[in-house]
């Protein structure tokens, strides 16, 4: 006869107490829930009692309460987490929605976009992503990278002008309204170097207050965006579904063996904060070429996004950079590509989107348009990726639909949905360079039919 064996009482008491804690421990992106818990009280009480000084830190602070909340929230709601964005949409969306309902004060969000737009949060996490992506591709492959996208967006840019206008005839809209108030303003790069400069040339051919092309544009453009979120992640889902079609983040194919994917990064913090500065100097060089050097080529005004990709190319094909460099730019980048993004894109959607206009504002024939717009641009990149060995999930992400965005922001939120935040090279490429394509076009489509 087996002897039982005896639990000491303090044991199942520790045991029954774990238990009943679980919940209050579950874990938030490494925040146990009782810590975000008390972080939420703490900025709550905060807000309430208007102690909360505006600064830096108190940003910090509800980018990281409202993104985890709303990023764990995503990731876990069936449907929403594999089909439509996840917690990246929901991080920008919720994030926006407090703001219009005014649980996110004025005070408050004013401070979120005094970080985002005039200390530039936005332009440092781009840039490090940028940078990263750029220098992580092999000298080998880069004349076959730059010189199959450029043709990709160009190809995208067609197929979504087609199937724009094929939207456009199933709600009844005349082909040049498609063309001029929905395919250009979605496919211009963006607000500030889209619709802004876009309306500006509306109201010189037709000497109407560009504002009347501009409001209509950016909400347009708003929607686009977000659909273009959501294509993204079921492209990201596809690409689960059918491994041949991805990459996992890699634009060539070939370009990465199994053998290396393996590879651990490791990094110091020492080389970690060398890359850091080698992508902070190029931002900055790439600033002064852009405004103070050569901020136009003839009539063609030129991004600094656009020069810094083009910088960090030659960089990158002349073996500048060096090795510990790349890798410990590589480790900020993975830390800020984590559950880190979830914090940038609560700001994103705080400073730059207004739920309530967004609302107001769709309608079945802005919605149909819009999503063949985008649906375009996705179809014409997977067809020509077959003819230049890319990956076409990833040049349909890239090439497509970082080209019917709302520009710097809009890659962010894309890339974050489809779990591609490497490809950030090529979203800028595609938003900066077809988006100055676009501006020649709208010349000409106004000059021609807006008058």
């Amino acid at each position: 006869m087996g002897l039982k064996k005896e639990v000491p009482v303090y044991a199942e008491v520790q045991s029954a107490a774990s238990s009943k804690l679980g919940f209050i421990n579950y874990n938030v992106y490494g925040l146990p829930l009782w810590g975000w818990l008390a972080g939420a009280a703490i900025l709550s009480f905060s807000i309430m009692t208007k102690s909360l000084p505006v600064n830096f830190a108190t940003d910090i602070l509800v980018l990281f309460v409202v993104g985890f909340f709303f990023g764990k929230v995503g990731d876990t709601l069936p449907i929403w987490k594999d089909y439509l964005g996840g917690g990246s949409l929901l991080a920008f969306l919720g994030a926006s929605y407090l703001v219009s309902t005014g649980i996110i004060t004025k005070d408050v969000s004013d401070g979120v976009k005094t970080l985002f737009d005039e200390m530039g949060m936005l332009d440092f996490f781009i840039s490090v992503i940028i940078t990263s992506s750029i220098l992580s591709i092999k000298r080998n492959f880069l004349a076959k990278a730059i010189g199959g996208f450029i043709p990709l967006v160009l190809i995208g840019t067609l197929s979504a002008f087609v199937l724009a206008i094929v939207g456009g005839l199933i709600v009844g809209v005349d082909y040049k309204e498609v063309i001029m108030n929905y395919a250009l303003p979605i496919m211009g790069g963006g607000n500030g170097a889209g619709a802004i400069p876009m309306s500006q040339i509306w109201g010189e051919v037709t000497g109407k207050d560009p504002k009347i092309w501009y409001s209509s544009a950016i909400t347009i453009l708003t929607i686009s965006n977000i659909f273009a979120i959501m294509v993204g992640a079921l492209l990201n889902g596809l690409g689960k579904k059918v491994p041949k079609w991805t990459g996992n983040g890699e634009l060539i194919k070939g370009q990465v063996t199994k053998q290396e994917a393996k590879e651990k990064n490791t990094a110091s913090m020492e080389d970690a904060a060398f890359g850091l500065f080698v992508a902070v100097a190029f931002y900055a060089l790439s600033n002064f070429v852009g405004v103070g050097l050569l901020p136009k080529i003839g009539s063609f005004s030129i991004h600094p996004y656009a020069y810094m990709v083009i910088l960090l190319i030659i960089a990158n094909a002349l073996d500048i950079i060096p090795e510990r460099a790349r890798n410990g730019l590589k480790k900020v980048n993975e830390f800020m590509m984590g559950k880190l993004l979830f914090v940038f894109l609560a700001g994103v959607g705080i400073t730059y989107t207004d739920f309530s206009a967004l609302v107001h504002a769709l309608s079945l024939q802005t919605a149909v348009i819009s999503l063949f717009t985008v649906f375009g641009a996705v179809a014409g990149c997977w067809i020509f990726a077959k003819v230049v060995g890319f990956y076409e999930i990833e040049a349909s992400i890239a090439g497509g639909l970082c080209h019917v965005n709302r520009g710097g922001s809009g890659d962010l939120e894309i890339l974050g949905a489809s779990n591609r935040m490497i490809l950030m090279s090529y979203a800028q490429l595609a938003t900066r360079l077809g988006g100055a394509i676009i501006l020649v076009l709208a010349s000409f489509f106004f000059g021609l039919w807006a008058k």
